[in-house]
């Protein structure tokens, strides 16, 4: 059985082979994929418009759909994560190593599937929503899709089951002197965010009922032919 130190490791190194094909990329590829990012992270904006707007969901919001979701970028933060596992070994508890494996395994998904959209879409220089339905179409991963679905849910139920944990959310603060001083305070930062995002929900079963609705509608919508998935949340359609 994988530990948790290992499946973390794992996941950091899978993160780090995204960025190489990124890095290794042809510049109309890694242009595509900014575009591509840029209009997700401006579709998950106005999808979850409403959860944003409520002070319980912002942080949430924020975080568990910019940073692991939306493609923001954060290679600085996994450069320091590679840097620091058996640090983390020593400081902190399995279950708490779990999470931020899993965290990374999603990331890695996510990151690995916009960059295959983003050859899909190298020649397009304005992604939409018909242009971006039908990359998925072409792309035709639904398997995978529905599995990064799962991820999703899964992972803000195990961040959820952290923040009941008082000493897990009172180690991530005292860590922030030593991880400043140790030069890992961009990773002890997205921790912290976590933990405080998923603390103000105050239980997360309604946020992530929420996104695994609206995301699965859409993509068993585009696999269906629709080129219109989100207008239903964000006010657009043909």
């Amino acid at each position: 059985m994988t530990s948790p130190v290992e499946h973390l490791a794992t996941q950091i190194a899978r993160n780090q082979a995204v960025a190489r094909r990124i890095d290794e990329s042809f510049e109309p590829v890694r242009e595509s994929l900014a575009r591509l990012q840029q209009w997700q992270r401006d579709r998950l904006d106005a999808t979850y418009a409403d959860l944003a707007a409520q002070p319980r969901y912002q942080l949430a919001c924020q975080f568990f759909l910019d940073e692991l979701y939306g493609g923001l970028n954060v290679e600085e933060r996994d450069h320091q994560l590679a840097r620091v596992v058996p640090v983390m070994q020593r400081l902190l508890p399995g279950h708490l190593l779990a999470a931020i494996g899993d965290a990374m395994r999603l990331q890695a998904v996510s990151l690995e599937f916009d960059v295959d959209l983003a050859v899909i879409l190298v020649d397009v220089d304005v992604v939409s929503q018909p242009v971006y339905a039908q990359a998925y179409r072409t792309h035709a991963v639904w398997d995978e899709r529905d599995k990064q679905m799962t991820m999703i849910r899964e992972l803000g139920e195990l961040l959820d089951e952290q923040v009941a944990r008082p000493m897990v959310r009172r180690l991530i603060r005292m860590m922030h002197g030593p991880a400043v001083m140790a030069g890992f305070a961009a990773l002890q930062g997205f921790l912290r965010r976590g933990m405080e995002a998923f603390a103000r929900m105050d239980g997360a079963d309604d946020f992530l009922a929420t996104i695994d609705h609206r995301e699965r509608h859409a993509l068993n919508a585009m696999r269906e032919g629709s080129d219109w998935p989100f207008a239903e949340w964000i006010g657009e359609g043909p």
